[in-house]
């Protein structure tokens, strides 16, 4: 089995298909762990329990306590987030997966056939192909976004400052 892409849905069906002892080559062009470890589910729920911490303390007044005065600094929320991340990397990393019989590769692979891959420019056969590439943002043609540092998904966790004003486009799950 070849699976091409290592975020959730690769590593389930890798995990899964090296415990049946499948012989199984993982091919991964960016991070281990895709969107969800990087850039959305790990990061956006670790972020959203500050908020809400904030945010109960925040509505104090509404338990009786007549005030309570709260301080974030906004780059140790976000040192947080970025330990959280690397606390739970090890889960989806290469060497776990290479511990669990799977031959883990970094780079392109590119189907050349139903049953030929091209992973870094070596042909390799398989019976089986399982398609987990994922997705990446996408940068609307909007006139002089050029012009500005816009963010995305990606970039959004490496800010250390809160911005003022932020505008999202997109209303799914990563924008949301």
């Amino acid at each position: 089995l070849i699976v091409i892409g290592a975020g959730a849905a690769g590593l389930v069906t890798s995990y899964i298909a090296a415990t049946v002892k499948a012989k199984v080559a993982l091919v991964e062009k960016h991070k281990m762990g895709g969107d969800c470890l990087n850039y959305g589910c790990v990061p956006s729920k670790a972020l959203i329990a500050v908020a809400k911490k904030i945010h109960t303390e925040k509505k104090i007044a509404e338990y009786g306590i007549k005030s309570a005065k709260i301080e974030f600094d906004f780059a140790s929320v976000m040192k947080r987030v970025a330990g959280v991340v690397k606390k739970i990397e090890p889960n989806d990393s290469v060497e776990r997966y290479t511990k669990l019989g799977v031959d883990c590769f970094s780079g392109e692979a590119k189907i050349i056939s139903p049953y030929h891959v091209l992973i870094n420019g070596k042909e390799y056969s398989t019976k089986s192909i399982v398609i987990a590439s994922g997705a990446e943002p996408y940068i609307p043609n909007i006139p002089g976004l050029n012009d500005i540092k816009y963010l995305t998904s990606e970039t959004l966790w490496d800010l250390k400052k809160l911005p003022k004003k932020l505008l999202i486009l997109g209303g799914g799950p990563i924008g949301c």
